[in-house]
């Protein structure tokens, strides 16, 4: 059984309230809670984390003993980490006078987000959970085919 409950969920995003990192629910867990899909057992949890670089979260993961990174999902637009046997992804949303974007694979795929991707929160009892958009969620499921091509390409050019 999964240790990736709500609750789970929870500690998790206080624990990076508490760092001063800014991270917003992205992936199935905010699929479940906007009910764009139906619940389900969820193994791992991602995040958007808007930054220009990694830098931050990097030096958060390196002085906290509870993390391991997971090397093999180091990427340009990418970070991983195992915590309490539940694998977290983090996907850098950069922005510019244009708008947020992501660049997948070293810039082989520019996913631009929409203008509403920071807007929500979702509320709980006792907490409010930044969420991505409906919107965005929408947006990369539209993409991901493009970034699963971007990713083939990364993988041939190494």
């Amino acid at each position: 059984m999964s240790g990736n409950t709500l609750g789970f969920l929870m500690s998790v995003i206080n624990l990076f309230e508490e760092a001063d990192l800014s991270v917003w629910l992205f992936g199935g867990w905010a699929e479940d809670l906007w009910r764009i899909s139906p619940g389900r057992i969820h193994n791992d949890i991602d995040f958007l984390y808007p930054a220009t670089t990694f830098e931050y979260l990097e030096r958060f993961v390196a002085r906290t003993n509870d993390f391991q990174e997971i090397a093999a999902k180091r990427f340009s637009h990418k970070r991983a980490i195992l915590y309490q046997d539940v694998m977290i992804e983090f996907f850098l949303v950069q922005g510019n006078n244009e708008g947020y974007f992501t660049d997948f694979f070293s810039g082989r795929h520019r996913l631009a987000w929409p203008v509403d991707v920071f807007d929500n929160r979702a509320s709980f009892p006792e907490d409010n959970i930044p969420i991505a958009s409906v919107q965005a969620l929408t947006i990369y499921r539209q993409h991901h085919e493009r970034v699963e091509q971007a990713y083939q390409g990364f993988l041939t050019s190494l």
